[in-house]
């Protein structure tokens, strides 16, 4: 089956892809199409339906790519920090054990937004019929 996004896409991203940079690009692109068809099941079928925009599913598959073939140096470091005199590395990795984290907006392409209704938590009392408070003399003289 074919990946969700192509190494053009990667690069477009990007940069130009050689060597060992596209070898990961393309086994990362199998693994990330892999994992979305595995939690979506109906993925292509709703590509192909129109019902989920390919571009955007191209969008999430560049942006989960792309950390695993960009600079850094270890998979999953969050950050880290290296010293040369007198030698010294520290790496902090992520919390998730998840091999790729999706984001809310992610999840959003695939389930859409929530359903959430912005509206008062209370309810407004009736009129008290104050319209008279709002005639003034001086109209009518």
């Amino acid at each position: 089956m074919e990946d969700l996004a192509a190494i053009a896409d990667i690069e477009g991203a990007w940069r130009p892809l050689v060597g060992v940079d596209r070898t990961r690009a393309e086994y990362y692109l199998g693994v990330v199409s892999r994992g979305i068809r595995d939690r979506w099941r109906d993925v292509d079928e709703r590509i192909a339906a129109g019902t989920i925009e390919r571009g955007r599913v191209k969008d999430v598959v560049v942006q989960l790519v792309l950390p695993r073939i960009g600079p850094r140096p270890i998979p999953g470091a969050r950050s880290w920090s290296q010293t040369t005199g007198p030698f010294g590395q520290q790496v902090t990795l992520e919390a998730g054990g998840e091999l790729f984290d999706l984001a809310d907006w992610m999840v959003e392409v695939f389930e859409g937004r929530p359903d959430v209704r912005v509206g008062p938590v209370f309810a407004f009392p009736p009129s008290g019929r104050y319209e008279h408070v709002f005639i003034w003399p001086e109209e009518g003289i």
